[in-house]
């Protein structure tokens, strides 16, 4: 107790120091001063807490993948870099890579299928990672560029 004390007035009278043009404060104005800024530490402690459960609360979380619609494309992906689209309608959706239009894969999206979820594919040497793939409506695909070009995901 004594050494919190003892370091909340040097603390204290170091910033008084560092103050220019303003009057030193005695050894017990310091004391109140430094158990004062204890105070309002511990209240601005509580309320930055508050504040942050608060944001965290209101911020959506992690942002849902585009659906997947005939005509709609992806950004171009550099090596590393992933897109995704969600199949919420039962169908067949052609995928193609803009650049690269020998690019080909099919998603089949049928009720009952195994996959679900989340399902990834690579995109490396100029190729999907799979031909045809069977996904449950609602499932989202991501997909990875392994490549050292730059490759996108096109729906037809």
């Amino acid at each position: 107790m004594i050494n919190k004390k003892f370091g909340f007035i040097l603390a204290t009278a170091v910033l008084s120091l560092a103050a220019c043009g303003e009057e030193q404060s005695t050894a017990e104005d310091n004391t109140e001063v430094a158990v004062e800024q204890e105070s309002a530490s511990e209240k601005d402690s509580t309320s930055d807490e508050e504040t942050t459960a608060e944001t965290a609360e209101e911020e959506p979380m992690e942002e849902s993948a585009p659906e997947a619609m005939s005509g709609t494309a992806s950004d171009l992906l550099s090596n590393g870099e992933m897109t995704s689209f969600v199949f919420n309608e039962a169908g067949e959706f052609s995928i193609f890579c803009e650049p690269h239009p020998v690019m080909q894969m099919t998603v089949v999206v049928e009720e009952g299928a195994e996959l679900m979820g989340e399902v990834e594919v690579d995109i490396a040497d100029y190729e999907f990672g799979e031909e045809t793939i069977t996904v449950a409506p609602g499932t989202t695909i991501v997909w990875t560029n392994q490549d050292q070009v730059q490759h996108n995901v096109a729906i037809k």
